[in-house]
């Protein structure tokens, strides 16, 4: 399951680079191709806007994997390393020894 998740994540960044790369800026005329043919791909407004929910999905997608995969390899590596630390027993506190006849008569 890990694995499958892993291989969407890795396929979502791709697919998601790749979007955006081929979208055109607000101020410029032509998108990450020039003036070719990707650019009328993309003229009409309706592609537009489907380029956009796309990219929103896909946007989606990488942060619900991304996620899910540091809660899934957290709970696979539960140990931490203070666990391993050993804390030495603590030490008796030091009593005063009573005073003893002989110490008082002086």
């Amino acid at each position: 399951m890990l694995t499958l998740l892993l291989i969407v994540h890795y396929f979502v960044c791709i697919l998601l680079i790749i979007l955006v790369l081929l979208q055109s800026g607000k101020g410029s005329a032509a998108g990450i191709f020039g003036a070719s043919g990707a650019d009328n791909i993309f003229a009409s407004p309706t592609a537009f806007n489907a380029v956009n929910k796309l990219t929103a999905a896909l946007a989606v997608i990488l942060f619900l994997t991304s996620i899910l995969l540091t809660v899934a390899y957290n709970k696979r590596t539960s140990a931490s390393v203070l666990d391993t630390v050993q804390i030495p027993a603590a030490a008796a506190p030091a009593v005063p020894a009573a005073e003893t006849p002989s110490d008082t008569a002086n």
